[in-house]
């Protein structure tokens, strides 16, 4: 871990906005209508990636770059892993794991990334209000932002 990453508790992420949870996959319908109902989103995407696809792959170069978007982003991972590298409200990153059975919000108009892990096949639905809100704004390149 580099001085400008550091670990966060589940108390510590909420204090920062961010939400993490855990569910259950296969009956993950209760979460999605309290999302859905908490955040006004009324669509959603089931959305399917593979490193190993070329077709996936400018996608994946996209999520790895830092971004935010103007509205909260949420994920609830089926299949695959990675990390999620937020933005704290004092610049550090904040890096969350997650795989099969997690859920995340990230608040709206926060700088983040995540990197999937190499060779497997990424699952997650994203609830959403409007597709243009999930539009990524990417942050000025620097050593300090690029994923490494």
């Amino acid at each position: 871990m580099s001085p400008s990453e550091r670990v966060c508790s589940p108390d510590e992420l909420r204090a920062e906005g961010i939400i993490a949870e855990a569910f259950d996959p296969r009956s993950m319908q209760p979460l999605v209508e309290r999302i859905r109902a908490e955040l006004g989103f009324t669509k959603q995407d089931e959305v399917r990636l593979s490193v190993a696809n070329p077709r996936d792959e400018a996608t994946i170069a996209r999520e790895i770059d830092e971004h935010l978007h103007l509205t909260a982003e949420v994920r609830l991972f089926l299949e695959g892993e990675g990390v999620y590298d937020v933005r704290a409200t004092d610049e550090r990153w904040v890096r969350i794991w997650v795989g099969p059975g997690d859920a995340l919000l990230i608040p709206e108009k926060r700088y983040h990334r995540f990197l999937p892990s190499a060779n497997v096949l990424l699952r997650y639905l994203q609830p959403y209000a409007e597709r243009g809100s999930l539009t990524p704004l990417y942050r000025a390149s620097s050593e300090e932002t690029r994923a490494g």
